[in-house]
């Protein structure tokens, strides 16, 4: 895989990952990937359910077919988000309790594990690239001078994309703290 590709794909990953995190306010993407048992597969809250935010601390799950309504609070509760849920007909009240300053420190924790786990990727696909550029050089398809600005520019890449990462990580801290 590319070099552009591979960081394109962590950053994406990184950034879906950040969805999930509570900031104390209810949001439809804390919820929207939980995966629920329906029909035979394991699919996405999302495809299953319309998902409404009621007010700062409550989200609306309304199921499409009734018939899954169980389904969708056994995994809503047994996710690790930390909700409560209740049945209300073909409706779902998703309860987001306040966050403690433990918890949030918890997750700013969460959030830091996320971005190195996110860093080491990018290093990875970076030294890859650099075995690529090193081979070509010894093949004779490029000039050392081509090697030396290729791993330079390689190096500003992965500087480039590991600030931007550590920016985005910056902004999600300060929701998570912010009360």
């Amino acid at each position: 895989m590319l070099f552009k590709e591979s960081i394109k794909k962590t950053q994406e990953r990184f950034k879906e990952e950040l969805k999930s995190f509570r900031t104390g306010r209810a949001s439809v993407d804390l919820i929207s990937d939980i995966q629920v048992e329906a029909y035979g597969a394991s699919q996405p809250l999302s495809q299953l359910t319309s998902i409404g935010v009621q007010d700062a601390h409550m989200l609306v799950v309304e199921a499409w077919d009734k018939s899954i309504i169980k389904n969708i609070e056994k995994a809503i509760i047994s996710s690790d988000r930390n909700v409560s849920s209740s049945v209300d007909g073909n409706i779902i009240r998703v309860s987001i309790p306040e966050t403690t300053e433990e918890t949030r420190r918890d997750l700013v924790k969460l959030l830091n594990k996320k971005l190195e786990e996110a860093r080491v990727s990018i290093r990875r696909a970076r030294e890859e690239q650099k075995k690529r550029i090193e081979s070509n050089e010894k093949s004779g398809s490029i000039t050392e001078d081509d090697k030396r600005d290729q791993i330079k520019s390689l190096d500003q890449d992965t500087k480039d994309v590991v600030s931007s990462l550590e920016q985005t990580t910056s902004e999600k801290e300060k929701e998570i703290m912010t009360i």
